[in-house]
């Protein structure tokens, strides 16, 4: 490619963030983190109040936001399944984009399926599966730049009670399996600057490829996806008790017994009730306290790649969009942890905000029905490429407008299952209403406009039989719309009393 190629074609930035406690930011009283970086995009753009992970699981949710599909057509269902993205009849989305012109860079965690971001054609940086970025010569060479210490935590909580002090988080590193390194359910302090953290490495990084890309000329997409703030929850000393834990209110959900809700929910709230040994609000309350910290500080992290666009003169030619894999269950319905194989608002409900120069001006929001799915066509029809018609996800383009065309009247999304319940849920989402639909349990609905915390489930309740039915309908109609027609699929529809 040239140098300057492209030079007219607006740039586009893309932070995904893991696992966010979004609901509990934007739905609830009391203390909040502060999330700098979001208000600054937020500022001059147009945020989405109803946006929602395709798929509250993070290799499948990253599968499609790698490809614009439903898991169940790009193959990645669980975080264990191996699959190769490049092998698919189907093109990961920056192909589209380097065909155009684009120079693409992805910094951070991949999880999406086998294999690293770099296969796929990006430039950057990433590691094989979850990956630990503590641990990598990259990181190490970041520290010895910057003149900062090696990173050493103090795990304060874990549910078996074990305490570790001075963990090299260059050697352990923060596996994700709980027999190895730091672990999680976990929180704890790192005995350091909040520079020793993944996103302000992650974001030094892709300040570094900004800056060549505007020596070269080059337009460019990048992507930046933080570990961060996916437990274990590790708070650097800039964040440490940034936060009053005691002020935090309870949760509105929380004394939610559960009564009526599908049988894996009641025993998985039990099993983690044994796990913690929690059982009040005051329990809770310090490892909510370290969440919040910790996501202010991947949050914070990200905004030095905004001090980058407007250092190099370049912020008024870059879309910025902000968005998250999926939620966080933590602390709600009476103590939950992580997430499970739940669909509730808390996984299901994510950040998203998009700034584009002369087009947004932070003036309205959005309440349409979207997922970050939808962000993968979105991004082609921003760098005016024909979006493919494989896709499912659909551009979001049209609603940056102030009058936008018509848009979606449902919103499908899925899941495959998780630890100990590998049996598939489907939700429907249409106006106020959400249905989901279990696979050998009960099902749900759910009043949204009244009931945000999903106190109530509707779906026995006789005076609403009719709403059920046509909720029912318009999730087959979805499943047959977009090939969710698998064994389990049709399995799932006949139980339900569902005809396609």
């Amino acid at each position: 490619m040239k140098k300057g190629q492209g030079k007219k074609k607006m740039n586009i930035v893309w932070f995904v963030q893991d696992h966010v406690m979004w609901k509990h930011f934007r739905d609830t009283d009391g203390p909040k983190p502060k999330l700098p970086t979001y208000e600054r995009i937020a500022k001059t753009g147009i945020e989405f109040n109803r946006a929602y992970s395709i798929i509250p699981l993070c290799g499948p949710a990253r599968g499609s936001l790698m490809t614009g599909v439903y898991p169940h057509k790009h193959g990645i269902i669980n975080n264990g399944k191996k699959v190769d993205l490049n092998q698919l009849e189907i093109n990961v989305f920056n192909k589209y984009l380097i065909d155009e012109g684009y120079r693409t860079g992805y910094f951070g965690k991949w999880h999406a399926g086998v294999g690293v971001a770099q296969d796929s054609g990006f430039e950057g940086y990433s590691v094989p599966g979850y990956g630990n970025p503590y641990g990598t010569d990259e990181y190490l060479e970041y520290l010895q730049k910057h003149n900062l210490p090696t990173p050493f935590v103090d795990v304060e909580w874990r549910p078996t009670g074990e305490i570790s002090k001075n963990v090299d988080l260059t050697v352990k590193g923060i596996s994700p399996h709980p027999k190895v390194g730091i672990g999680h359910p976990t929180t704890g302090i790192i005995k350091a600057p909040a520079e020793t953290t993944e996103s302000y490495f992650l974001s030094d990084m892709a300040s570094e490829w900004l800056q060549q890309r505007v020596e070269d000329g080059d337009s460019f997409f990048l992507r930046v996806d933080t570990w961060g703030p996916h437990q274990p929850y590790l708070v650097s000393e800039t964040f440490k008790d940034t936060m009053n834990p005691t002020e935090i209110p309870e949760y509105p959900n929380f004394s939610n017994d559960f009564g009526d809700r599908p049988a894996y929910h009641k025993r998985d709230r039990e099993e983690w009730r044994a796990k913690t040994g929690f059982t009040t609000w005051e329990e809770w309350q310090p490892i909510v306290g370290r969440a919040y910290e910790h996501y202010e500080q991947t949050d914070t992290g990200l905004g030095k790649i905004l001090d980058t666009l407007e250092h190099l003169g370049i912020a008024e030619e870059t879309i910025v969009i902000y968005t998250a894999d999926h939620g966080d269950i933590l602390a709600s319905n009476g103590g939950l942890f992580d997430k499970d194989s739940m669909l509730t608002e808390e996984t299901m409900s994510i950040p998203m905000v998009i700034r584009w120069p002369g087009v947004t001006d932070g003036k309205y929001n959005r309440d349409e029905l979207v997922s970050n799915m939808d962000l993968v066509p979105t991004i082609l029809e921003m760098a005016g490429i024909q979006v493919p018609t494989h896709m499912d996800g659909e551009s979001i383009v049209p609603l940056l407008n102030q009058n936008p065309q018509e848009w979606r009247e449902e919103l499908l999304t899925q899941h495959f299952g998780h630890i100990n319940h590998y049996k598939i849920q489907r939700v429907l989402y249409w106006k106020n209403y959400k249905y989901v639909a279990h696979l050998d349990d009960t099902d749900e609905l759910y009043n949204l406009e009244k009931d945000p915390f999903e106190w109530k489930n509707l779906v026995e309740d006789p005076a609403l039989d009719s709403l059920l039915q046509d909720m029912k309908k318009r999730l087959a109609r979805c499943m047959v719309k977009y090939q969710d027609l698998s064994e389990d699929s049709q399995t799932l529809l006949k139980q339900k009393g569902i005809t396609i």
